[in-house]
């Protein structure tokens, strides 16, 4: 379910893609679809399923990035997978539990500030 209609969508692609906003915040689908060359960064916040969806946005043109992803207890299984297709061990930043609630709550909030400025 989206929050924004597609005007919103298209304007705040804009935004990001004209460097007036240095933040996009999409899901897997529309990560996907996106032709834009100067990401840096991509964080999953959930971890790809399929072994042919990567993060390529942050490797164009013999550039280099980086991709964050964000694996609870439930998607292990597929970090391993991930771990095994690349042939690398990936370095692992454990969160305290403190840490996530916080996150989540302000996370929750976020939803509900955008759901009311739609």
């Amino acid at each position: 379910m989206s929050f924004f209609c597609q005007p919103k969508r298209l304007g705040a692609l804009n935004k990001f893609k004209s460097g007036d906003c240095n933040i996009l915040l999409c899901t897997d689908v529309a990560s996907r679809g996106l032709d834009i060359p100067a990401v840096d960064m991509v964080i999953n916040y959930d971890i790809p399923t399929n072994s042919k969806v990567r993060c390529a946005m942050t490797a164009r043109a013999e550039r280099s990035g980086v991709a964050i992803s964000l694996v609870n207890q439930y998607e292990l299984e597929w970090y391993i997978q991930i771990e095994k297709l690349i042939g690398k061990k990936l370095p692992e930043y454990p969160a305290q539990e403190e840490e996530v609630l916080l996150l989540e709550e302000r996370v929750s909030e976020a939803r509900r500030l955008a759901a009311t400025a739609n």
